[in-house]
């Protein structure tokens, strides 16, 4: 009963429109549109990461060597468990061109299986394997083109590497495996790792890195065949890496960005909060004679506290939507621009699982910013119609409410930690942003306190 007449007032209340909530939904939209729109990038870019393991990966397995070649007896061993295998080597060197002009570049040697998995893109569009088969006399090379730029190369130029001479064949544009070179020191080159013969580059000493990418039978025991490989080459220095996280340091930084951006949206939030709070403070004090008025016609403290409480939900649900709307679409009509810049494809789309959490944070946060005003509602008594019903009203809320306004805020923290992935960063965060609000809430009663001080003085007088 008690429900249902309070919702029947807030109903009538909220057809005034929502023209004094402007600030209180303008900031839960955006601190709810900025979470949504994070989390819906990251787990993209997780999605298309294990959608497109073995793609960015350049096959279904891949077994590294540092310094080293694999003997005949491993390669055979790799063989016997893989349908193709594809040798590849990779290290930094000098690109000469005929100037003697030096530019550093980070040098791919390939065999005739490369790529087992994607397609090199050149420019003008030919084969890889055209392109590295030279001119007759030289060797082809491919090169992205800020190294063809920085050395002013042209199709045809000579450049050396080591003691070998290559002919630029054409310009390097993409690289379906780019996403695992990890930390590269110079833009890439490509050429077939039998031109590298004689160069003096690969000799004893020099520092290279050989990866074998394996093209698996259908239905591969990943698992067996990882701890095969690693009780093969167990003293070998092997490292065995697979299409489940074909990017594993991608995955970690995304990971990381994306936790440390949902916190940064966390505490927009936060600070967002002292605008809901402040706003629903100022809708309460222009509604204290309505109040008073339902408290004169009989309505109790619960009443009057529901009815405001169904006010603030309702347009909390409002403003946690229209955040939900834009944190959804904004990676959508960004997409493009957004797969552009990374090494890695992104199964853009509705994210439900970001939108949860996004939602979850905005409901949480409205709660424990309007809890507190809206407390003081029970305050306001009938006498209000005649004089200032709320003067002498205690600062604190009651108990109960601030047992639950500490409920609210655990659970938002605790939420926080657990979905982040990182939970020391995010209760250092919580620890910084209460920090900050009671920074805030200690200048502004340090400012009134001034302000009273000095109007008992006469110091400052209104006009």
């Amino acid at each position: 009963m008690r429900l249902a007449q309070a919702g029947r007032i807030a109903r009538r209340e909220l057809r005034g429109g929502l023209g004094a909530f402007r600030i209180f939904l303008s900031c839960l939209t955006l601190g709810v549109m900025a979470i949504a729109a994070v989390g819906t990038v990251r787990i993209a870019i997780e999605d298309g990461l294990s959608r497109e393991g073995a793609a960015i990966l350049g096959g279904d397995a891949e077994m590294e060597f540092t310094y080293r070649f694999a003997s005949e007896a491993e390669k055979e061993w790799m063989r016997g468990i893989s349908a193709r295998m594809s040798e590849i080597v990779d290290f930094r060197s000098m690109a000469v061109n005929g100037a003697g002009e030096r530019g550093l570049t980070q040098v791919k040697g390939v065999d005739d299986l490369y790529p087992l998995l994607g397609r090199v893109v050149l420019a003008p569009a030919i084969p890889l394997a055209q392109a590295l088969a030279g001119d007759g006399t030289r060797p082809g090379i491919v090169m992205q083109k800020v190294l063809i730029d920085r050395l002013g190369l042209a199709p045809g130029d000579t450049v050396r590497l080591g003691t070998r001479d290559f002919v630029l064949a054409a310009e390097l544009v993409r690289e379906p495996d780019a996403g695992t070179a990890g930390f590269s020191l110079g833009p890439r080159s490509i050429v077939a790792t039998s031109a590298l013969e004689g160069s003096g580059l690969l000799s004893a000493g020099s520092l290279f890195d050989t990866d074998y990418r394996l093209d698996l039978p259908e239905g591969a025991d990943l698992d067996a065949l990882r701890a095969a490989a690693e009780t093969r080459f167990r003293d070998e220095g092997m490292r065995w890496r697979d299409a489940r996280n074909g990017a594993p340091g991608i995955q970690r930084f995304v990971d990381r960005v994306g936790a440390f951006l949902v916190l940064v949206g966390l505490a927009g939030l936060a600070v967002g909060g002292v605008g809901i709070s402040a706003s629903v403070r100022a809708y309460l004090g222009a509604k204290t004679g309505t109040i008073a008025t339902l408290r004169t016609l009989g309505a109790d403290r619960a009443t009057v506290f529901l009815t405001y409480l169904i006010q603030i939900g309702v347009l909390s649900l409002i403003g946690v939507a229209a955040g939900l709307v834009l944190g959804a679409a904004l990676p959508l009509l960004f997409g493009p621009l957004i797969e552009a810049r990374l090494p890695v494809p992104i199964a853009l789309g509705i994210k439900w699982g970001a939108l949860g959490e996004a939602a979850l944070y905005g409901m949480l946060t409205a709660a424990i910013f309007a809890l507190w005003p809206l407390s003081r509602t029970e305050e306001v008594r009938a006498a209000a119609l005649m004089r200032d019903g709320t003067a002498h009203a205690p600062r604190l809320p009651r108990g109960r409410y601030l047992l639950a306004i500490a409920g609210l805020l655990a659970l938002l923290v605790g939420l926080a930690a657990w979905l982040s992935g990182v939970p020391d960063l995010a209760l250092w965060a919580a620890a910084g942003i209460a920090g900050a609000l009671a920074v805030l809430v200690a200048a502004a009663h340090a400012l009134r306190s001034m302000a009273a001080r000095a109007a008992r003085r006469g110091l400052a007088r209104g006009r």
